[in-house]
């Protein structure tokens, strides 16, 4: 069956349960980002606030439980949050860091799935936030900017669209080509404007 057909099944019926997990990330002034998590099911309302340093370390990280089902959830596993400043969220092991540092029987599923999707979406977001400061002088096709993804660290072999069994030598030249132009292009502009 297909997507459209499978959930045509809940037609008709009541739903038994509903959960919305949203992340947000900004940038800041100074080369920080702010990351807000929000969890709300029918029977939590639960948010999440992260500082990152500008090369994505914890700095600050903090919790609040305005709806929770079991009221002695509130104060430990928000208190346990701040065992995680320091870590690096795009390091690869960095949830695995976020486990050894607050033990399970210590926290919260919910929180747990909350710093999941942080991460995650820090991962994505970084991304673009990185493609921001080429000012206009550097495209890549989709193909360049996956070829180039596949030679990142962080990034090879984490999905099937970086699986770096599909590395192609040409494209992957034509990007960097296309990176070293962009590169020499911002060095001319960063020159004009120091007078130079």
């Amino acid at each position: 069956m297909d997507f459209e057909t499978i959930r045509e099944l809940a037609k008709h019926h009541k739903q038994s349960f509903g959960r919305i997990l949203k992340c947000e990330m900004y940038k800041l002034e100074n080369g920080r980002l702010l990351t807000i998590t929000r969890l709300h099911d029918d029977f939590h309302d639960m948010n999440l606030a992260i500082l990152l340093s500008d090369d994505y370390r914890i700095e600050e990280i903090a919790g609040k439980m305005d709806r929770i089902p079991q009221p002695c959830c509130e104060t430990k596993p928000l208190e346990m949050l701040s065992s995680l400043k320091g870590i690096h969220v795009l390091e690869r092991g960095g949830l695995k860091k976020v486990k050894q540092r607050i033990p399970r029987n210590m926290s919260c599923t919910h929180i747990y799935e909350m710093l999941e999707s942080t991460f995650r979406s820090i991962f994505v977001g970084s991304y673009s936030i990185i493609g921001q400061k080429w000012d206009g002088v550097l495209t890549l096709e989709m193909e360049e900017n996956r070829q180039l993804g596949i030679q990142s660290p962080v990034l090879a072999d984490t999905c099937y669209a970086f699986n770096l069994e599909s590395a192609d030598p040409v494209v992957l030249e034509r990007a960097r080509k296309k990176v070293e132009e962009a590169h020499r292009k911002m060095e001319a502009i960063e020159a004009v404007k120091r007078g130079e």
